[in-house]
């Protein structure tokens, strides 16, 4: 099980960064560049970060099993679930205590969240494991009980179509055709939102995509796309879909499209950024999308970071920066501000998360880590606006102070 440390100071031996941000808001000067400074955490206004628990990893006998890649808290606070090993278990952590209440096994997933909350917190819904070289047709998702992570019931079968998509009806090894998977819960636990791509045909010349909507209390299919690509899927809170896609199918995901649930009713989409989106999340309210840019070499975007108004697709502001791709972003629960994590992006060591106003400005604090890739699952909690992430080997959670 999972160590626990409690603190009540703040981020004590960090050193300051030799100057303020590396994003901005369009047509600012740029700031000191972060990339030279030593390790440390700056807050160039009065906001300050204050770590007050951590969870601990290190133990573990296998470091990279237990790297925790996502992470989210349960609707009420009282549970922070965390996605480790690749992908493979959901970790259930107690916020009151920070002891591991359970872990459980769910499907590799490989850096995609493949989870979330039903049934005001008290059930996950999750892609469960099968095992490798089974003959089972795996469903769609699973529903497990949060505390324990019992299995409580499982949604209907894939559509028949798949395997015969592939040329061998037989063949019900789809855990190992299904590719590109990703999973996200609407806010109100309602529905489940699965998205893949499946390669077959003779030499695996047909490439298609699926995106499948399902009644998340009994696993009932509501409403199914094709046609294209549905990357970075997140769920707003009066049920609208955004998804990453692209005009060309298999082209990188360029455009941001949104669709109503459960129909998938599309309501307008937009050219995003040109480099490709990498991460996309819905404002507390809905009424605002954050997307960030996924170039890895240059050239770089000049807005990796951009705010969208979701009932015209307008961008509302933009930032600009030397950390790409922007690998996670996070919305406060007040839907002030909004949190980046992001990598170097150059084959060189780096990672830099940043909280800024969601309106445009300088950043209100920054957080440099030269010897990590990137900070993983940077999120609020969405009643305390607590803030969570894994860095070196722990979950790290932190208030914000001066918001």
């Amino acid at each position: 099980m999972a160590g626990l440390t409690r603190r009540g100071f703040g981020l004590a031996g960090m050193g300051a960064l030799a100057g303020a941000g590396a994003v901005r808001p369009a047509g600012a000067s740029n700031l000191l560049n972060p990339l030279t400074s030593p390790r440390g955490t700056i807050y160039p206004g009065r906001v300050r970060l204050k770590q007050i628990a951590s969870v601990d990893f290190r133990k573990e006998e296998n470091a990279f099993a237990w790297h925790v890649s996502s992470m989210a808290w349960s609707p009420d606070g009282s549970r922070l679930v965390a996605e480790s090993g690749d992908g493979s278990f959901l970790n259930v952590i107690d916020t009151a205590s920070w002891q591991l209440l359970t872990r459980f096994r769910v499907m590799q997933a490989r850096g995609a969240r493949l989870f979330g909350f039903a049934a005001g917190g008290r059930e996950m819904i999750a892609s469960r494991h099968i095992s490798s070289g089974s003959t089972e047709n795996p469903p769609a998702f699973s529903a497990f009980e949060t505390d324990t992570g019992k299995l409580l019931r499982e949604s209907d079968l894939l559509p028949v179509f798949l395997p015969e998509l592939l040329g061998r009806p037989q063949d019900l090894f789809l855990q190992q055709r299904r590719g590109g998977q990703s999973l996200t819960v609407s806010p109100d636990g309602n529905y489940v939102f699965l998205s893949f791509s499946a390669i077959g045909g003779r030499g695996n010349t047909t490439h298609r995509f699926f995106g499948l909507v399902f009644d998340s209390s009994n696993g009932r299919l509501l409403g199914q796309g094709e046609g294209r690509n549905w990357l970075l899927p997140s769920i707003s809170r009066d049920n609208r879909l955004a998804v990453a896609t692209s005009a060309t199918r298999l082209g990188f995901s360029d455009e941001i499209a949104i669709f109503d649930l459960p129909s998938l009713t599309e309501r307008m989409s937009f050219r995003a950024h040109v480099r490709g989106v990498r991460s996309l999340a819905w404002s507390p309210t809905g009424d605002r999308l954050a997307s960030g840019s996924s170039a890895t070499v240059p050239p770089r975007e000049a807005e990796p970071i951009r705010v969208w108004d979701t009932s015209t697709g307008e961008q509302m502001a933009g930032f600009s920066g030397e950390f790409e791709p922007i690998a996670y972003l996070s919305w406060h629960p007040s839907g002030r501000f909004v949190l980046t994590s992001s990598a170097k992006g150059t084959g060189e060591i780096g990672a830099l998360v940043q909280l800024f106003p969601a309106s445009g400005g300088a950043p209100l604090l920054q957080h440099f880590a030269p010897d990590r890739v990137v900070i993983n699952g940077p999120c609020f909690c969405p009643r305390t606006g607590r803030l969570a992430w894994f860095q070196q080997g722990q979950i790290l959670i932190h208030e914000i102070q001066g918001l």
